[in-house]
């Protein structure tokens, strides 16, 4: 009884805290749960029935009307004329979308009233001359003529603008066409505020028939669900342009509108939430016709007779799109529209006050059903139960608001029964079958489990050992082996991904196991029977299969070329899809007791070289290790090298090498500044890209071979370029990678090395003991300059050389000036 009194007390705490804690979600809308709700919220109010709207015509300024008049902006006569039409079509409300908050610019009408003043002031005020010219200022006159249409017609509703927030100095008196298009209203529910207004020019706006704003207001997700129909501007209240074409519609002024609920007009009541804002009904049933076609008669003048016609831009590049929840991308016009025609026809979405009531009694109700119910039946019956319940509950809020309207958020109580049902299952299966569990630990499932859990390690052969203790004639057994042959084969390790295909073979044939037996027999002879100088972690790309081989998580596509280090690989990234070089290095060749050495002193010099950000050095994205290799994933460079401007039939214009060896100096100077040597400078580890950039490659990498070789050649890597103190074995600094780059730019100038030997005692000789040839014995041409930095770059002493890399930058930074 008291085991039984423990588990309820757990239970209840349980249920009780995920209870608390959605309904705490619930109050504060958090935003992942409310994205959820909007979803559900579309996705059901788009099953709405929604009637062809009978009130609203929509005209819109399309693509064909740009073609047929001409581009945007038109001159307003065009508009003028259309107000002129309907208004003799007896439309009943004439709503122009279009912003007028700047006079129209007309440089013809600004030169005829520049020449009417000039005759004015000498006094000619007739004669044909001035009459003519009045006449034309008459006609070009495009603001007036619209001013007249509007003035004529009385029943244009033009559009204004808000810069919501609050608003921090103060206004002066509002223009009575402001006045009159807003009320005070004795009310302290919240409301959007505005801090500035942006209205269209007096010349318009005094005669209009109304005003309305055209903010909208977008909730969590960026999508537009609701309307603002007020806004809040010094103490005034604004409607908006939907709200203002229905209320003249209906025949009604500002002053018949009364806050009760929401807001009523008349006999009408519009249904409201926070801030006055009222849900869209999104309907695409709005009739729209073709700007040109209703100006050249093509559309019957009975579609406009007592209607609301709304004149919007909808060409290409002119419209506005909003996401909404009829669709990511929805006309601004058709948000208006609908909410003209929701208002008229009474076809609302509701968010009742009571529904705040209903979701929480209902999250109540799901956690004690929970509690009493799924704790204590079988899983079987208890899921179908949930599952029931859940149906039930989402049945009954799609029916209320696809069938009725209102808007209730099912997503919290969902989320109630669904988080609690899985936290009862999970704590029951833990704690009433754990003597279950543990009798059959060593069952199917379980290995299963423990071998995928193996293979997600990258313990490839500790997964294939487990799985070996499943039936293998079970198919969804051959599929996860299947599955570790191809890890095998990723991993070049073909002998092994034989034996999984082998063993899978025992049980009759799957899939192309027998195809890929034999490839991988061929791939294993392959790597057996590689000719000297290639070596056994070369990774082998078979051509003839869809698997690749990867060095780490990289998938490697061929071949770029061979190192010291070891082979350079094509690879991807597939995690952002992008190309990289993976440069390996192999540990057969580095000897056993200087492996871990090695191997410590190769990650330490890709993490310093990895923190070099310069544009003249390659970038190194990533480094790790694979089995029988460590790797090193870096920036794939489109060029070539500068070995193959070193002959003297190649040599780049005096210029280009001054800018190269400029670049490389500085790239230098940054990496010496930030304790990084570079040890091993010379023209194959200088790039030069298609694009003309230079990339220094290879920081570090000498020292890690220097650590893991014995002969003579593979230390010293290329002697021609080193420098005395590292030929002898000296501790070095950045001055030596500073002789190197001397040695680089003496190349580069006379096409010859400045150091050569029949042999390389003879060549480590000169280095250390003898001066070059002077640059300008073997190239006269070059300036006395080129040969004073070489000069000094290659000093023996390292004190006489420079000692920055800056240094060189400045001395030819003086050859560039003259």
């Amino acid at each position: 009884m008291l085991r039984f009194k423990n588990s309820i007390v757990i239970d209840l705490s349980i249920v009780c805290f995920l209870v608390l804690l959605l309904a705490g979600a619930y109050a504060l809308q958090w935003s992942q749960t409310e994205q959820l709700e909007y979803k559900a919220y579309d996705t059901v109010s788009s099953f709405r029935d929604k009637a062809p709207a009978s009130n609203v015509v929509v005209i819109g300024i399309d693509n064909n009307s740009i073609t047929a008049i001409g581009r945007w902006p038109w001159s307003r006569g065009y508009i003028a004329q259309m107000i002129g039409m309907l208004h003799d079509y007896e439309t009943r409300v004439i709503g122009i979308d279009i912003p007028f908050s700047e006079n129209d610019h007309n440089q013809g009408l600004t030169e005829i009233r520049n020449l009417l003043s000039g005759l004015e002031a000498k006094g000619i005020r007739s004669g044909q001359l001035y009459t003519s010219l009045k006449e034309a200022e008459g006609r070009l006159d495009n603001d007036t003529l619209l001013a007249e249409s509007i003035a004529r017609s009385h029943r244009v509703v033009l559009p204004l603008t808000f810069a919501l927030g609050r608003s921090l100095a103060a206004v002066e008196a509002l223009p009575d066409y402001l006045t009159r298009n807003s009320v005070r209203l004795d009310t302290t529910a919240p409301s959007l505020t505005a801090r500035e207004l942006i209205s269209p020019i007096a010349q318009f706006a005094e005669p209009a028939l109304a005003l309305g704003h055209v903010n909208v207001a977008a909730d969590k997700d960026g999508a537009v669900r609701s309307e603002p129909l007020l806004i809040n501007y010094e103490n005034r209240y604004y409607p908006s342009f939907a709200l203002q074409l229905t209320l003249k519609f209906l025949k009604y002024n500002l002053d018949h509108l009364r806050l009760n609920k929401g807001i009523e007009i008349g006999n009408a009541r519009i249904p409201t939430f926070d801030e006055h804002r009222m849900l869209i009904n999104y309907n695409w049933n709005i009739p729209i016709y073709s700007f040109v076609d209703v100006l050249n008669h093509k559309v019957r003048p009975a579609v406009f007779k007592n209607k609301i016609v709304i004149i919007v831009l909808n060409a290409t590049g002119l419209g506005t799109f909003q996401a909404t929840s009829a669709g990511p991308d929805t006309p601004s016009w058709i948000g208006i529209a609908s909410t003209v025609d929701n208002i008229l026809h009474q076809e609302h979405i509701v968010r009742p006050a009571w529904a705040v009531w209903l979701e929480l009694a209902v999250m109540v109700l799901f956690g004690c059903f929970v509690i009493l119910v799924t704790s204590r039946l079988k899983p079987l019956y208890s899921a179908a139960a949930a599952l029931t319940l859940l149906i039930l509950w989402a049945g009954f809020s799609v029916y209320l608001l696809a069938g009725q309207g209102y808007w209730i958020k099912p997503v919290y109580p969902a989320l109630v029964l669904i988080l609690g049902y899985l936290a009862m299952a999970s704590r029951k299966y833990l704690f009433s079958e754990k003597p279950k569990v543990s009798i059959e630990a060593d069952s199917v499932e379980a290995n299963k489990m423990l071998g995928l859990s193996f293979q997600g390690q990258g313990m490839l052969d500790m997964a294939f050992e487990t799985f070996r203790k499943c039936p293998v004639e079970d198919k969804a057994m051959k599929e996860l082996l299947y599955n570790l042959g191809l890890d095998f084969e990723r991993k070049r390790l073909f002998t092994k991904a034989v034996a999984v295909y082998n063993h899978i073979a025992q049980a009759g044939s799957f899939k192309d196991i027998n195809d890929r037996i034999q490839r991988m027999k061929l791939a294993g002879d392959t790597v057996n029977q590689q000719p000297a100088g290639s070596k056994k972690d070369d990774t082998v790309i078979l051509q003839d299969t869809e698997i690749k081989p990867t060095i780490g998580r990289y998938e490697i596509s061929r071949e770029l070329g061979r190192g010291a280090m070891g082979t350079v690989y094509l690879g991807k990234d597939p995690k952002i899809n992008r190309e990289v070089a993976i440069k390996t290095l192999r540990y057969e060749e580095i000897e056993d007791e200087r492996l871990l050495e090695t191997k410590k002193r190769f990650f330490l010099e890709a993490e310093a070289a990895g923190k070099l950000s310069h544009p003249n050095i390659v970038t190194i994205y990533d480094v790790g290790e694979d089995s029988d290799l460590a790797y090193m994933a870096m920036e794939l460079l489109d060029g070539t090298d500068l070995m193959k401007y070193c002959g003297r039939d190649s040599l780049l214009p005096i210029p280009e090498v001054v800018r190269i060896v400029s670049l490389v100096a500085n790239a230098l100077d940054y990496a010496h500044k930030n304790g990084v040597v570079h040890r091993d400078i010379k023209p194959s580890n200088i790039m030069i890209l298609k694009n003309g950039e230079i990339r220094v490659a290879d920081f570090g990498i000498a020292r890690v071979m220097s650590s893991s070789k014995t002969q003579t050649g593979a230390v010293l890597g290329t002697p021609s370029y080193m420098s005395p103190e590292q030929i002898s074995g000296q501790k070095i600094d950045g001055r030596s990678d500073l002789f190197s780059l001397g040695v680089v730019f003496y190349e580069m100038l006379t096409g010859e090395k400045p150091f050569q030997g029949d042999s390389i005692g003879t060549l480590m000789y000169k280095i250390t003991s003898t001066n070059p040839k002077p640059l300008r014995e073997r190239a006269p041409h070059l300036p006395e300059l080129f040969a004073d930095i070489v000069n000094r770059a290659m000093e023996k002493d390292a004190d006489k050389r420079y000692q920055h890399g800056g240094e060189i930058v400045d001395d030819l930074a003086a050859y560039l000036k003259i």
